[in-house]
């Protein structure tokens, strides 16, 4: 009997579950990892349960139920588990230690939220960083860390009042210490489980902390830091050596946590020295160390990814690079590393291909897919057509993205620009993404352009830098390059171009509709509308004074010169704004003011605001809601027989 195909929908595509945090044990005959749903319920964190990897590839679920497990770490002997797991209060995690076939156990309560444990070397103690309530949450929700108690009632804030913290727990006795150093407050951290341990810090404890780094090696005793190296960009993916002589971290621009790629920059603790070994590899993800002198890297490539064997002596063999994406999650590349670099494990996706726990094979070069928790999600569904392409800026610059179509279908269709956030990130071979839903977009009969502009990483520095002083700029001309390329060859209806996007992507959805009249519909997600009251309301005031190298309180800056909300009176576009209530990165008041300021020009504009979410909405109803209305709002205006906007 002949198998009936299926299209992708909104209810499948949020079914789908991504293996994260990556664990294996040191020989690396077995794993542990956290596999993520990609929504929750109503007013719940979203979902994850520990599994194992084991002999013959078996996987077996190790903790189960509708809470957060997350981040495992293997104990020095390899007997137990460290993981941060909700289960006993909702959205507030803490340490718990386990034996797999055992019940987990806490470890220790906290007034902030767990985030990461590290075992010491005796097994006997974990090191856990603490995020203070009321913290930037770093899971991209970007909502208040949430406390132990009750929510504060009135809430009351003071510059540095919340806090990433070190606590050393005794697991024998349950005794809780705080070994991080006051007045710091710590983003990353790797520990030796003795006397070594380094970390990414700052002083300003809010998230533009994030932005504006410090290495620094502590004694947890003494609870103090010394500052190794203050760098000019962000720093992400510290590591300590096999030996603990030296510490490797990723150095680059990048607008927000766990989105940088850069360059690998290479501390010696005892020299006090730091090299970078690789000076023309720009795009690293992760470095993990495989023995002391070598490591593993991924890296973004444009529209794709690779990876391969450093070589301190700064010798570098790329034994892999194609099409798929290898990472944990949409973010950046990355890979885990046991025995020495003889296994490697990530997530590995690619267009069509849902994300599963993979393994690099050294004979083959090419990876081996382990599970198959997403295999009843992808059967027989027929997903949209793929194909990279390039085109030229009007300076002359090449720039690439990915368009995607119907299956089998030919133009001239209606074209949407998805414009992705960061702007340090890329559009690559990802599965499915929401911002909003590419697939599913395509699926319905649009052409999807998803452009790489300058800001997006896997080209380097001045690639990735070339957004800074310029937002709206260049890469504003960059996307619209690209859409006329798409008109060129066929694929696009001139008289049927929308845009969308969700933070910086959101902001050039709204910044384009005041600039040009060219798009008949805009949806603009968590947006960017207005950068002076954007830099006094968000806890990320040092990314815009990154990106906009002028005074926030000159009336003729780029701060006014580049807010949609000052060129509002231009919109002839109609737009849907939706935004969750709790963002701290780009805050409700930012959607406020650009539905305000294009309802003041009579044209049409509709606000969604989502209770309880934050950046982006996880909740199912939510996410669902945001996925339907999109699609709705371009069809109300670019289907054939609507009222667009006014042509090319």
């Amino acid at each position: 009997m002949a198998t009936s195909l299926r299209r992708p929908t909104p209810e499948s595509l949020l079914e789908l579950r991504t293996p994260t945090g990556i664990a294996p044990s040191a020989d690396g005959t077995t794993a542990a990892f956290a596999l993520h749903a990609s929504v929750a319920e109503r007013g719940r964190s979203v979902p994850s349960d520990l599994w194992l990897l084991g002999s013959e590839d078996r996987v077996t679920p190790l903790t189960s139920g509708g809470w957060a497990d997350a981040a495992p770490v293997w104990s020095p002997d390899g007997s137990r588990l460290a993981f941060v797991s909700d289960r006993d209060a909702p959205g507030h995690a803490r340490p718990f230690t386990v034996v797999p076939g055992e019940d987990p156990v806490l470890a220790a309560t906290f007034r902030g939220s767990a985030e990461h444990a590290s075992w010491s070397a005796d097994g006997g103690r974990l090191l856990v960083q603490v995020a203070d309530p009321g913290s930037y949450a770093l899971d991209w929700t970007a909502r208040p860390v949430t406390g132990a108690g009750p929510d504060p009632d009135p809430v009351v804030r003071r510059p540095g009042g919340a806090w990433r913290r070190l606590f050393l727990v005794d697991l024998a006795t349950g005794a809780v210490e705080e070994a991080g150093p006051a007045g710091w407050s710590v983003w990353e951290v790797d520990w030796d489980g003795g006397d070594i341990a380094v970390a990414i810090a700052s002083t300003d404890p809010t998230a533009s902390g994030w932005h504006r780094p410090t290495l620094v090696a502590l004694d947890l005793t003494a609870r103090s830091a010394s500052v190794l190296y203050r760098p000019t960009w962000q720093l992400e993916g510290l590591a300590l050596s096999p030996d603990a002589r030296r510490a490797v971290v990723i150095e680059g621009y990048s607008s927000d946590p766990d989105l940088l790629s850069g360059s690998a920059k290479v501390f010696d603790l005892t020299a006090g020295e730091v090299t970078d070994p690789w000076p023309d590899l720009e795009t690293i993800g992760v470095a993990a160390w495989c023995d002391e002198t070598s490591l593993w890297y991924a890296s973004c490539e444009r529209i794709g990814t690779s990876c391969g064997r450093l070589e301190l002596d700064g010798r570098r063999k790329e034994v892999w690079r194609g099409d798929a994406f290898v990472g944990p999650d949409v973010t950046k590349p990355a890979c885990t590393v046991a025995g020495g670099g003889a296994v490697i494990l990530t997530t590995h996706q690619a267009h069509g291909v849902a994300p599963e726990l993979a393994r690099f094979d050294h004979a083959t070069g090419s990876w081996i897919r382990l599970t198959g928790f997403n295999d009843d999600l992808t059967r027989d569904t027929v997903f949209p057509d793929v194909r990279a392409i390039t085109w030229r800026a009007p300076d002359g610059l090449e720039i690439d993205g990915l368009l995607m179509t119907p299956s089998g279908a030919e133009g001239p269709l209606p074209l949407l620009t998805l414009v992705h956030g960061g702007p340090t990130w890329c559009w690559n071979a990802y599965f499915s993404v929401s911002e909003p839903n590419a697939v599913l977009l395509a699926d319905a009969g649009y052409a999807v352009l998803l452009p790489n502009p300058r800001g997006s990483i896997g080209r380097g520095h001045a690639f990735a830098q070339a957004v800074i002083g310029d937002p709206g700029g260049k890469d504003l001309d960059d996307v619209l390059a690209g859409i006329d390329r798409c008109i060129a060859d066929g694929v696009a209806d001139p008289d049927r171009l929308g845009i969308s996007g969700l933070s910086y992507g959101g902001y050039m959805a709204g910044w384009a509709i005041t600039q040009t009249d060219r798009f008949g519909a805009s949806v603009a997600h968590s947006v960017i509308s207005n950068w002076i009251s954007f830099h006094l309301t968000a806890d990320i005031g040092a990314f815009d004074e990154i990106v906009m190298p002028d005074a926030w309180d000159d009336p003729k800056g780029l701060y006014v010169e580049r807010s949609p909300v000052y060129h509002a009176s231009r919109c002839t576009t109609p737009t849907l704004v939706t935004q969750g209530a709790l963002d701290m990165c780009t805050p409700v008041g930012q959607a406020e003011e650009l539905y305000r300021a294009i309802a003041a020009t009579g044209t049409d504009v509709e606000l969604v605001v989502y209770p309880r979410e934050g950046h982006l909405p996880y909740e199912r109803e939510h996410a669902l809601d945001q996925i339907v209305r999109t699609q709705a709002w371009f069809d109300r205006y670019l289907r054939d027989g609507a009222t667009g906007g006014s042509g090319a």
